[in-house]
């Protein structure tokens, strides 16, 4: 995977490096909690007011997007390449979706409705294969 790259304009600081490189290790979105105790095992010392201003920061400059998970409160922050998700109702597993099925009607949409299209987000929400297997042994 290619190393992202922070916007120009903007400092490379140690802190925004590190919430990347987080973000790309971890396949599913995180919280921005989960983003400290993560910086804090690699002894990297930042508060977490530091983490929302800097993924606030990345999701402006468009390689972070910021995703609410049905019955979360917090909102989870993942790479903006990760960002269409089926999720496990019951195990809460997130499993990210390669191939964008939005692409096929996006045309459609713009011709319907007349709205320009910027960006998109895709939560799909069922019971994952494990979970399936464990509800039939039941």
């Amino acid at each position: 995977m290619e190393k992202l790259k922070i916007p120009k304009g903007y400092k490379t600081t140690k802190q925004r490096k590190a919430i990347l490189e987080i973000l790309e290790e971890n396949i599913t979105p995180m919280h921005a909690e989960d983003i400290y105790l993560k910086l804090k095992e690699k002894g990297i010392d930042v508060s977490l007011s530091t983490i929302y201003r800097n993924l606030d920061m990345l999701q402006k400059q468009g390689l972070v997007v910021k995703a609410y998970m049905l019955n979360e409160d917090k909102a989870r922050f993942g790479l903006s390449s990760k960002k269409n998700y089926l999720i496990c109702k019951n195990c809460k597993k997130i499993v990210i979706i390669d191939n964008c099925p939005f692409e096929k009607f996006k045309e459609e949409l713009i011709e319907v409705h007349g709205f320009d299209i910027l960006e998109h987000s895709i939560e799909v929400y069922g019971i994952c294969p494990d979970c399936k297997k464990q509800q039939v042994n039941e």
